[in-house]
């Protein structure tokens, strides 16, 4: 459960992404009130996971992607890594990404990992548990 103000605002009623309304005069000052609601909403969100410490749904994806590959490279299952760089290669054209440009992304992202490549910390965990007294 997230820990945010009082004044944060919080979700109600059915997912607001299912309703769909038709945009006309009438609805534009309220479809601006839900839009500014959602950018707030949005931020507090994100400030407080941030102080939390929870990673985001793309720090938990590197992370697994990370591992994956640099364990098949220290295993050396050349048949597994060329599946898998052709699969997601093959997804991310299916979500309309070029394929050459797909192609070369994941070989590039795979040589960084053969050679060592490893993530950049992100200094404001580090500042957080300096601060605390973690380091």
């Amino acid at each position: 459960m997230t820990d945010m103000s009082s004044t944060t605002p919080t979700p109600t009623g059915p997912n607001p992404r299912k309703r769909r309304k038709s945009i006309d005069a009438a609805s534009k000052p309220e479809r601006s009130a839900r839009l500014q609601w959602q950018a707030e909403y949005q931020r507090a969100y994100r400030a407080n996971e941030k102080r939390r410490k929870i990673p985001s749904r793309d720090d938990a994806a590197r992370v697994a992607l990370h591992w994956f590959i640099t364990l098949m490279i220290e295993n050396g299952n050349e048949t597994g890594l060329g599946h898998i760089h052709r699969e997601i290669v093959r997804r991310l054209v299916e979500l309309g990404f070029d394929t050459d440009g797909a192609d070369r992304r994941v070989s590039d992202l795979i040589d960084r990992y053969e050679d060592g490549w490893t993530f950049q910390s992100k200094p404001h965990l580090r500042a957080t548990d300096a601060a605390d007294g973690n380091i």
